[in-house]
């Protein structure tokens, strides 16, 4: 009677495990696939596909490897893949997904997610990538758009195609490409830059405005989720919070030099300060030629004027700044300008060599004027002055004083 109930019992659990297993006639395996043909060697909850050897379909998760047990090995893996690299193929080890081809409206996607933690210090990584051989490659390559077949020209830890975008800190030193042979239209930077404006490049530097500021704290939220998340952009308690920043603003730079200004995907704008220093160098090489001129010159009398109609209103009527006289000066000094009759606000500014504003003075006078300046206002150094005309600067000179 025993041996019966076995028999029963074993004969019942085999048939329920047969109604959800299914042998094709061509070896193939299917698990839960009712009726259908496997078409991978095994297929769980799905057909699969005539590419995959396994093909596992979930709710959920659709595999969970999870490593347990001790072992001797110093390396050991919960989910290893190998392709062994063959000749005229697109070789993948891993490879993750997560994308459609039309847009949602809330969710989040990854790719692959790598999460590393609480090992040794300095021995965590979320994804690690590297590479081997002598050949070109880079450890983590990122694309946008879609672009996969990408070149890369050397070996590095890291290659982007598309813009980068930091919050933080980027310790190491940067470099831009400056080839010759990857540039085109090359000009030298003339006295008239830029020439749209008709003055020279220390002129327009000199408009620029250097500020200190700290940075704002940025919020970002979800979009269209049924619950709306609300992330700082910015870690408080780091120090690119808290301490002091020095620049220009976007806004004030972008009319006096546009190229320099660039606005994100995000419509905020950034500035490219490498761009300035060949500004800077062509300003001091400017400086130079008028310091050298003034050395040169031995007369005090000597007077130099800059027409500027293109900065006055419509065109009309010229100004002219002159160089001080006398100068050097070690008791005062006069300074002559003209003004036509039209402008209607008119200033002379006195700044120190680094562009910091010492003295503004009112201009009343229309047609000759002069205003003079007296040694005990100053230190002993070398200073610039500008002929400003409402609210512009036409022409900007320096002026010596000496003990």
């Amino acid at each position: 009677m025993k041996k019966f109930y076995f028999l029963f019992m074993f004969c019942a659990i085999t048939g329920v495990s047969f109604a959800q297993l299914k042998v094709a006639n061509t070896g193939k395996v299917g698990i839960n696939i009712g009726t259908n043909t496997p078409v991978s060697n095994l297929s769980v909850n799905s057909v699969g596909n005539s590419n995959s050897a396994l093909f596992v379909t979930g709710v959920t998760i659709g595999i969970w490897a999870e490593r347990s047990g001790t072992t001797g090995s110093s390396w050991i893996h919960s989910v290893v893949g190998n392709a062994p690299v063959a000749s005229g193929r697109y070789n993948v080890g891993l490879k993750g997904q997560s994308y459609l081809t039309s847009p949602l409206g809330s969710g989040r996607s990854w790719g692959v997610m790598g999460i590393g933690g609480n090992s040794t210090s300095g021995y965590n990584y979320g994804i690690f990538g590297t590479t081997y051989g002598s050949q070109n490659g880079a450890g983590i390559v990122g694309t946008i758009n879609n672009q996969q077949d990408i070149p890369v020209d050397g070996i590095y830890a890291g290659y982007f195609v598309g813009n980068v975008k930091v919050t933080g800190l980027i310790n190491g030193v940067i470099v831009g490409d400056s080839d010759e042979r990857l540039k085109q239209n090359i000009a030298e930077l003339g006295t008239a830059i830029p020439a749209s404006k008709g003055v020279s490049t220390l002129n327009t530097v000199l408009q620029m405005t250097p500020v200190e500021y700290n940075l704002k704290q940025q919020y970002q939220e979800s979009k269209g989720d049924s619950a709306t998340v609300k992330q700082a952009l910015y870690d408080e308690k780091s120090q690119l919070f808290q301490k002091k920043h020095y620049g220009l603003i976007a806004q004030d730079l972008q009319e006096l030099y546009p190229d320099l200004v660039y606005e994100g995907d995000d419509g905020y704008l950034s500035i490219n300060y490498t761009g300035i220093i060949p500004l800077l160098i062509q300003s001091l090489k400017e400086l130079k030629t008028e310091i050298d001129e003034l050395k040169s010159s031995g007369s005090p009398e000597t007077k130099s004027a800059h027409v500027a109609t293109a900065l006055l209103p419509g065109g009309t009527g010229t100004a002219v700044l002159y160089q001080n006289a006398p100068n050097p000066f070690s008791v005062q000094t006069n300074i002559r300008f003209e003004l036509p009759n039209t402008v209607q606000n008119a200033e002379l500014h006195i700044c120190n060599m680094t562009g910091t504003l010492l003295k503004t003075i009112k201009v009343n006078q229309r047609g000759e004027g002069n205003v003079t300046i007296s040694a005990n206002e100053f230190a002993a150094g070398m200073y610039l002055y500008s002929l400003v005309i409402d609210g512009r600067i036409v022409d900007t000179k320096q002026m010596l004083l000496t003990e």
